[in-house]
């Protein structure tokens, strides 16, 4: 093959295979050195059309990407380097990407990134300054031409376009409806911020990867999609099923399943059965796959492309072997009875469940006073602008977040968005602080971070469906939050349109 990871995807007869490193904490390590082995070996084979590189898996410190991804490059293979939102703030990132395109290191995928864990004498502090949908505005805005802000030391100057080539990753593994259609949701505004191909989160239902395909001709969201394929050992799988690793679970019975043909077959299991999957992929219609899991003996990998050409042609056949989810999983499509996939038909959705007196009471408040075709906006913004800079500011906003902070355990953020997320706070109530949509790593509707609380977007989804408005998930953009605005009034921001409204909103 021998051709460019942008090339292989652009192309649709070529079926892109791509494969997933994870470094370490050391370069004097064995694990290095194997790395570099694999990836001399992937080069000289060329069926490989790019390696991606991992920045701090599971929240753990590691060999920055771009070390072993300049590496990479000079052997002759496309490296894809991971870019997440969980260590760095928005100046950091910025200055990161500057760094990337003098290195010539364009090929990204942008992820919002696990939860940081341990690292130096205890825990790390997470950061997620921008969102996954956040950065790929930015970048987008980057590969245009950036242009600096007026206030900012030589503001106004247009800098030269830099061209960067980015995905993103979407999970279509959710148990449940309102866990599902936020992820789908969030796919775009991610294709809609620039997202220029997708890459799902690793599953081994294949209903649910047709589900995906099904959902992206719909919305045509005409991007290319790799299929995530984890090659998963019985060792791997009893890690996954304990649920140690974010956003990736299996059934006891698959579990159990795994235990059998390893016991039967030894490793080879593992290898032919992301073959199977690899073709099931390919005959289903994705664009290539994502090969992750492996330790990386490229002799292996050899073994799983050859399998997998080789089962290609027969890919129908093990579409029973790949149906583990849940028995009350949501689908978003009817099922084929034929083929055991999907049919072109949305299936049936459930009732929403009823909203709470306090949503409603937030509401008319929100109605009568937030509204600018409302009475009571017009009266609200005279008197902000009155109170702004006088002596009643201070105690007007202490009054205001006493009352927030009672009913919203409101964090003074000064930019409030609880009109947009159907009056749930994602400053206290969502670990990771996201504005345009849920993380991969929630697990049955549940939070990855804290698992006792359901997943702050879960929640927004199913008011929104009672409202009818869930589609509001789907559309807009939310800016990151402006931290020069903490511990203001967010009232006095709005009506004086210092918040995040004045900004003008791509769609």
């Amino acid at each position: 093959m021998g051709r460019s990871f942008r090339e292989s995807l652009k192309d649709p007869n070529t079926f892109t295979i791509t494969y997933e490193l994870v470094p370490g904490r050391s370069t004097r390590r064995r694990e290095f050195r194997n790395i570099i082995a694999f990836v001399k070996e992937a080069a000289r084979d060329k069926r490989l059309h790019g390696v991606s590189i991992t920045e701090n898996a599971g929240g753990h410190p590691a060999l920055s990407p771009e070390v072993l991804g300049r590496e990479i490059k000079a052997l002759g293979l496309d490296p894809i380097l991971h870019f997440s939102c969980k260590d760095k703030n928005r100046n950091q990132i910025e200055s990161t990407l500057f760094a990337r395109d003098r290195e010539g290191l364009h090929d990204l995928l942008i992820i919002t990134g696990d939860y940081p864990r341990y690292g130096f004498m205890g825990k790390a502090k997470p950061v997620f300054d921008l969102d996954a949908v956040h950065l790929l505005q930015m970048i987008t805005e980057m590969e245009k031409g950036f242009t600096l802000p007026p206030e900012a030391p030589g503001g106004g100057v247009r800098l030269p376009p830099m061209p960067f080539f980015k995905g993103c990753v979407v999970s279509p593994f959710k148990r449940y409806e309102a866990e599902l259609l936020p992820q789908y949701f969030k796919l775009n505004r991610k294709i809609a911020a620039g997202a220029h191909f997708v890459i799902t989160q690793v599953g081994f239902d294949a209903r649910k990867f047709h589900e995906l395909l099904l959902y992206m001709r719909e919305e045509r969201l005409n991007v290319p999609v790799l299929g995530g394929v984890l090659i998963m050992d019985q060792r791997l799988a009893r890690i996954i099923y304990r649920g140690v690793i974010p956003g990736i679970s299996i059934s006891k019975t698959f579990l159990d399943r795994i235990e059998r043909e390893e016991k039967q077959m030894g490793h080879r299991a593992a290898l032919i059965r992301a073959a199977k999957l690899i073709a099931v992929l390919r005959g289903l219609g994705y664009d290539g796959v994502h090969l992750c899991g492996a330790k990386p003996i490229y002799e292996e990998i050899a073994f799983v492309l050859d399998k997998a050409e080789d089962f290609f042609p027969r890919w129908q056949e093990f579409l029973p072997e790949f149906k583990d989810a849940p028995p009350d999983s949501f689908y978003l499509y009817r099922k084929d009875p034929e083929t055991g996939l999907n049919l072109p038909e949305r299936s049936e959705r459930a009732d929403a469940p009823r909203l709470p007196l306090s949503f409603w009471l937030n509401r008319l408040f929100h109605d009568l006073f937030f509204e600018p075709d409302r009475k009571g906006y017009r009266l609200a913004r005279a008197l902000a602008c009155k109170i702004k800079g006088s002596n009643l500011e201070g105690l007007f906003t202490r009054l205001e977040y006493g009352l927030k902070g009672l009913l919203f355990d409101c964090q003074k953020c000064g930019d409030c968005t609880l009109a947009e997320m159907a009056f749930l706070c994602p400053q206290s109530q969502c670990a990771k602080g996201l504005l345009n949509g849920p993380c991969g790593g929630s697990r049955d509707g549940f939070c990855e971070v804290y698992p006792e609380k359901r997943c702050l977007y879960v929640r927004v989804y199913e008011r929104l469906k009672a409202m009818g408005e869930e589609n509001k998930l789907k559309v807009g953009f939310l800016p990151p939050r402006d931290w020069g605005l903490t511990g203001s009034s967010s009232w006095l921001n709005f009506f004086l349109k210092e918040d995040h409204h004045r900004h003008h909103l791509p769609r």
